[in-house]
């Protein structure tokens, strides 16, 4: 059995998201965009061993906890290749627009979009490469699950006005992700979950 615990936190509330297998207990976390207490106890209560550390893209406000969660869990860090420079740079990352200039460890592991992520026998990622927020952008898939970052939202898309951002690449992005079985279950970096089956119907962006 596949169990998510989702977690809004960091400077603009983005989801965090951990993702494990109860048979034994490994699984990965998406995006920590801060760090705290209870993300620490759940890990503990539930024994869970985290993998890998997975980011979606490399803005400020899904990567600010990235720091404390590799210190807690000793996990690879997983970012596409053109959103590495992300790490380093608080021009990038978007943390000077908010006021601060951090910089983060960098990824072991540089994504090019289109491989297999493996953590056990019942959790396997896909990465799909979708630009248009970030140039590095990406969606990770498995089973009936998306994690979308900030390129699809319940019922919007994600912004395409700061550094690398493209409307008509996020347009395009989006356009892929509308090919996927409508049953498939969207968990975006911000707000609620959705269905591909419901923006197909209700975002007009997919229109």
């Amino acid at each position: 059995m596949i169990k998510i615990k989702r977690y809004m936190i960091g400077p603009l509330m983005a989801n965090c998201y951990i993702v494990w297998s109860d048979s034994d207990h490994t699984g990965i976390m998406i995006d920590p965009g801060g760090w705290s207490d209870t993300i620490e106890k759940d890990i503990q209560q539930e024994q869970i061993q985290i993998k890998k550390i997975l980011l979606t893209h490399g803005h400020y406000d899904h990567i600010a906890g990235l720091s404390e969660a590799v210190n807690y869990t000793k996990a690879k860090v997983y970012i596409h290749e053109q959103d590495a420079e992300c790490l380093s740079s608080p021009g990038r990352n978007i943390s000077l627009m908010l006021g601060q200039s951090k910089v983060f460890p960098p990824a072991n592991v540089y994504l090019q979009g289109k491989e297999k992520i493996e953590v056990n026998a019942e959790l396997t990622f896909s990465v799909l490469h979708t630009p248009g927020h970030t140039p590095g952008g990406v969606c990770y898939i498995s089973n009936n699950m998306m994690f979308t970052g900030d390129t699809l939202f319940l019922g919007s898309v994600g912004r395409t006005d700061f550094p690398g951002g493209s409307y008509s690449e996020i347009i395009q992005s989006v356009k892929q992700l509308m090919e996927y079985p409508e049953d498939t279950v969207v968990y975006p970096g911000h707000g609620e979950k959705t269905t591909i089956h419901f923006e197909k119907m209700n975002n007009p962006y997919v229109q």
